[in-house]
């Protein structure tokens, strides 16, 4: 279901959009025919969206009459909306495959991706640890939510389950590790592979713990513009703040590790 968030600094949310057609007539009907150079279409990874506002704050402070349009989604899932011709203009995701599959378009010929940040993949409870896990080694009898294998995340979670040699008792299958939180959140589920950024926004408001996983289960969140991004000087702004130290800094607030590239 698509939800629409307004901010101040003319900033939007447009979270788990299902298809380019219902993005592409979500924007048409927010921003209609006055849409300028200076709107900004940001297809992000559902991760980003912890630390998306304050990196919207600063942006538009230094560009106040840019028009921030993100939508937070699956890496996957933003690429298919990509491929079916919703307007992007910068594509972040959370990990270099799905970059890779993305590069593959005409709609990102000739891009050049940058990372700008890391995260790491966590096991994190439902509030109040109900089903007292206290390792990875303790899920075998418990709903564990997952994200859907092509999707980073759950890719990263597949690893680490081969790795502990652990199955869960049970599983659920996720669009988005922001729908994996929200499962946990809720306490729908025992626990849920999320990342490390996604279990420190939800540690801040509640009882959750938070098990740290063995293995090769970090990512990267390499950044490229469109061809029609790079057409846009807003978008190319958007670009080169987000690969800059100020934006490394915020994200770093927000949990996200260094890119490695300064």
């Amino acid at each position: 279901m698509k939800q629409e968030f307004r901010h101040t600094r003319r900033i939007r949310r447009i979270l788990g959009t299902t298809g380019a057609l219902a993005l592409a007539g979500a924007l048409t009907a927010c921003t209609g025919s006055g849409d300028t150079s200076d709107t900004v279409h940001i297809f992000a990874a559902a991760s980003l969206s912890t630390a998306a506002d304050d990196l919207a704050v600063a942006f538009t402070a230094a560009h106040p009459n840019a028009d921030l349009v993100f939508n937070f989604a699956g890496s996957p899932a933003l690429v298919r909306q990509i491929a079916e011709g919703a307007p992007a203009d910068v594509f972040i995701s959370a990990d270099a495959a799905t970059m890779a599959t993305a590069l593959g378009l005409p709609e990102f010929a000739g891009a050049q991706p940058e990372v700008i940040a890391t995260n790491r993949l966590v096991l994190a409870t439902a509030p109040a640890n109900p089903g007292e896990i206290s390792t990875v080694a303790d899920i075998s009898d418990d709903l564990i939510a997952l994200c859907a294998p092509e999707v980073p995340c759950g890719a990263l979670a597949r690893v680490a389950l081969e790795e502990a040699g652990v199955q869960p008792g049970r599983t659920t299958e996720e669009a988005a590790v922001s729908d994996v939180s929200m499962k946990i959140s809720t306490g729908e589920v025992d626990a849920g592979f999320i990342y490390a950024t996604d279990a420190a926004a939800l540690a801040a408001t509640q009882n959750v713990t938070v098990i740290d996983l063995e293995g090769e289960v970090d990512t990267t969140y390499p950044l490229a513009l469109t061809t029609t991004g790079r057409d846009n000087p807003a978008a190319r702004a958007v670009a080169d703040f987000l690969s800059s130290e100020a934006a490394a800094d915020i994200l770093t607030d927000h949990g996200f590790g260094s890119s490695g590239t300064e």
